[in-house]
């Protein structure tokens, strides 16, 4: 599930040269914002088929294509707010992502059913458009407050001195990713970890982002050996500083199958975690 602003309250931008990195998300804020309102103006199924790619994935919570899930009409009647509360982009000015919260009611002006968070990934088209290739969100109760600002710590200068090579770092993106899933077999969610950037944000249902070291261990210890995947696709800036990965795995030891979108960023040189989103699936009757 997706997610309004009439107005943003506040944007975080992630780099260590601000006024670089606001200049270069301009236009992907543009792009959400005008997306945001898209929805709330002509409501989801317009708005989802006109900003995401034709190969855009949607999770809900099984991953699917953005058109097998918005083409049918007459598509979601509900009411879909959010708002960007963070962004990131690669260092080439190719890739980007997008985090904040979002609501969704039966319909416009109806009192809200359900609370929740996304994340997006945002990619420039050849005619500079920025459009969405991949979304995916967790429901979680409504927050009771504002929720705090996040800043990752470390990010990819506007202008590195050396560019990683695309396809080295996707390279080298695929063997983190399977050593990763190597080690949740006989690990479970405790072997994500040692990858988790130093600001990491792991995403579950039902809870806020977590962001704490503590909450992201229990988070993790429930999440049980057995689980296997590879990934469905695999994607690296230009600039090799940032890929995300999206997938399917399973069934662990309860059998437990779920769609999983993580994002990947450089610090200090290695490939870290900056966000794992897991959405398990519903359990199949017997």
């Amino acid at each position: 599930m997706r997610r309004l602003a009439k107005s943003v309250p506040w944007l975080v931008v992630a780099g260590v040269q601000l006024l670089a990195q606001r200049s270069a998300l301009e236009p992907v804020l543009r792009a959400e914002l005008a997306f945001a309102r898209l929805a709330d103006q002509q409501g989801i199924r317009t708005a989802f088929l006109t900003c995401l790619t034709d190969a855009a994935l949607v999770f809900t919570p099984r991953m699917t294509s953005s058109k097998e899930q918005y083409g049918r009409e007459p598509g979601d009647p509900g009411h879909l707010v959010w708002y960007p509360e963070a962004m990131g982009i690669a260092a080439a000015g190719d890739l980007a992502w997008s985090l904040g919260p979002w609501t969704y009611a039966v319909k416009k002006g109806e009192p809200v059913l359900v609370n929740g968070h996304f994340l997006s990934i945002w990619q420039k088209q050849a005619d500079g458009r920025w459009k969405v290739e991949a979304d995916i969100g967790v429901p979680h109760a409504a927050p009771r407050g504002i929720i705090e600002a996040f800043v990752p710590g470390e990010a990819p200068p506007a202008a590195p001195k050396r560019l990683w090579k695309a396809q080295e770092a996707a390279a080298t993106l695929q063997q983190k990713e399977t050593a990763l899933a190597a080690a949740w077999v006989g690990k479970g969610g405790l072997a994500l970890l040692p990858e988790l950037a130093k600001d990491a944000r792991v995403l579950r249902p039902r809870s806020l982002p977590l962001r704490e070291e503590s909450e992201i261990r229990t988070a993790l210890e429930a999440e049980l050996p057995g689980s296997r995947w590879e990934p469905a696709r695999l994607q690296v800036a230009m600039s090799g500083d940032l890929g995300w990965v999206c997938g399917e795995s399973g069934p662990d030891a309860r059998s437990q199958t779920a769609s999983f979108l993580r994002i990947w960023t450089r610090e200090s040189g290695t490939w870290k975690v900056l966000f794992d989103v897991r959405l398990p699936h519903p359990a199949v009757p017997k």
